[in-house]
């Protein structure tokens, strides 16, 4: 439990007002349950002796009061508990993807996202919650065992002693019990995380389903992966359904001995029956609160578990990433590159120089690694090649900040938000339509995208759906141009960029390209040099 609240002490700390006035909160409103008890104890006391209704109404407005305070504290304490959830677990959340945003490309390009975004929002929700719960959880239950184990000690003495005599034999079952307990929740919540990936993959790849009627193959992979979650739902519900069966035992043994000793008690006139009630009440308040932290054992295996899966993802490195950060471009120079997948090499000792005010055309035919060197090229695989990329000379360059600024990339499968086209063509730079709207209304004319535009509902401000179903794939790489474009980066990509083109929108836009290259170093790679040819010069790469 150390351990979890170590790793969740940043995000504790945070909120630590918030989190201490709901723990004052939530005591207030454990203190009205504790009261409520004694009072109607009494009042059942009072009332055999009772001759008139007076005393009566004060119980009722103390009752009542003591119950609508209760009420508006439990209401508070649950808004806090919300807030203080969602927004740690967020920040948590949102950590994680930062973290899995700056890992090396062959790590993520490898991972199910579905599952892996499932996992962590599942983990880092339930750490928080088990840290909030505990914190008040643990205060409460201490005050009501000490309270109430006081008023047992005082009215019976051998009833508090069986008790703790119960509760030593239930701690010792735990210690004996919680690996199998660990286990079988960590086998459990693995997967679950492991169908909801192939649930989201049935919707994923819809497309591909109908394209190769692969309906009952999908199906299956869900049905197998539907079976795995549902043995291991099994194990983990006969592992906790065997550790619970002690806890139900030592409560039937508890009632048995109450009912035994406290019937004795008031047939024999040493307790009344509103004192008997107290008893009882307090009783199983105290039994509850043992129960609560004899349960606690299996609540921090389950919570292990989100931990140290959480703890798995730290342990991914960060990919390098240098420290200039440069104002422009003027050249980059690739010195004995080489790259290898796996076994398999691609680049082998490239060198390569590119200067402002040239364009280069890379060519080849396809799986020769164009891709991959421009990958290399843009420092998408840092770290796993041999050789230096050089900016300006400098092989420490923030790469992060450079494609950001100063580096604009179509390539040949763009991506596309859930958001508008004039969002998809600004991203995170929402003022350059305005400030480049000249260059932008050419490149929408060369490329062909007025039309498109105008049979959209509202125009560039008309929203693009999810997976960019209501627009085509011709469309989607005209925008792809545009959005590089109008970055007007030092460093211009494009790949493949006239595979959707008509001849004249490629010949206008080659003519472009020339137009505009005497500042920038622009590279594309295509099979179709034509359009390039036909405004100057141009610097042909074969891989």
């Amino acid at each position: 439990m150390k351990q979890i609240f170590t790793y969740t002490k940043h995000y504790l700390n945070q909120h630590k007002w918030c989190l201490f006035l709901y723990v004052i909160l939530c005591i207030l409103t454990s203190m009205a349950g504790i009261a409520s008890p004694y009072i109607v104890g009494d009042f059942i006391d009072r009332l055999a002796d009772a001759t008139d209704m007076s005393f009566v109404y004060s119980y009722f407005a103390l009752y009542a009061a003591i119950g609508i305070a209760a009420l508006i504290l439990g209401y508070i304490s649950g808004r806090l508990y919300v807030s203080l959830q969602t927004r740690m677990g967020y920040a948590l959340n949102t950590d994680f993807i930062k973290r899995l945003q700056r890992a090396p490309l062959r790590y993520t390009d490898k991972q199910d996202t579905a599952y892996l975004n499932q996992r962590i929002n599942a983990d880092a929700n339930s750490l928080i919650s088990f840290c909030i719960n505990i914190i008040q959880s643990v205060l409460v239950n201490s005050i009501i065992i000490i309270l109430a184990l006081g008023l047992m000690f005082a009215f019976h003495p051998i009833l508090a002693g069986v008790l703790l005599g119960l509760s030593a034999v239930y701690f010792t079952f735990y210690v004996l019990y919680r690996k199998i307990l660990y286990r079988a929740s960590h086998e459990f919540q693995e997967a679950q995380s492991k169908f909801f990936a192939k649930l989201n993959e049935q919707l994923l790849n819809i497309r591909f389903i109908k394209l190769h009627s692969l309906f009952d193959y999908f199906i299956g992979r869900l049905n197998h992966s539907f079976d795995v979650l549902l043995g291991s739902a099994f194990r983990n519900q006969r592992a906790s359904y065997v550790f619970g069966g002690l806890d139900r035992l030592v409560l039937i043994t508890a009632q048995l001995i109450l009912l035994l000793l406290g019937g004795r008690e008031i047939i024999a006139g040493r307790l009344t029956i509103g004192q008997f009630l107290i008893i009882t009440s307090y009783f199983n308040m105290m039994l509850g609160a043992i129960r609560y932290f004899f349960n606690l054992g299996q609540t921090i295996q389950n919570n292990m578990v989100s931990y140290n899966r959480l703890r798995e993802l730290e342990a991914i490195p960060y990919e390098p990433n240098g420290h200039a950060r440069l104002a422009e471009v003027r050249e980059i120079e690739l010195r004995s590159v080489s790259f290898s997948y796996g076994e398999k090499p691609v680049l082998q000792d490239m060198n390569l120089q590119f200067t402002k005010g040239r364009i280069y055309a890379i060519l080849g035919p396809n799986g020769t690694g164009k891709s991959t060197l421009m990958d290399i090229l843009m420092g998408l695989q840092a770290g796993n090649h041999a050789g230096l990329v050089l900016y300006n000379g400098n092989a420490d360059v923030d790469m992060y900040n450079l494609r950001n600024n100063l580096l604009g990339i179509s390539p040949q499968e763009p991506t596309l938000l859930a958001d508008t086209v004039a969002s998809n063509l600004t991203l995170d730079k929402p003022g350059i339509l305005q400030s480049r709207k000249g260059m932008a209304d050419e490149l929408i004319k060369i490329l062909g995208l007025e039309a498109y535009i105008s049979t959209l509902p509202e125009g560039i401000e008309t929203v693009i759906n999810e997976n960019a179903a209501n627009i085509s794939g011709g469309e989607k790489q005209k925008l792809s141009i545009v959005r590089a474009l109008i970055k007007n980066p030092d460093v211009l990509i494009l790949d493949e960029p006239t595979s959707a083109l008509d001849e004249a929108s490629k010949a206008a836009f080659g003519e472009f390209l020339h137009e505009i290259k005497h500042d920038k170093i622009i590279i594309v790679i295509t099979h179709d040099l034509e359009f390039l040819d036909s405004g100057g010069d141009v610097e042909r790469i074969t891989i």
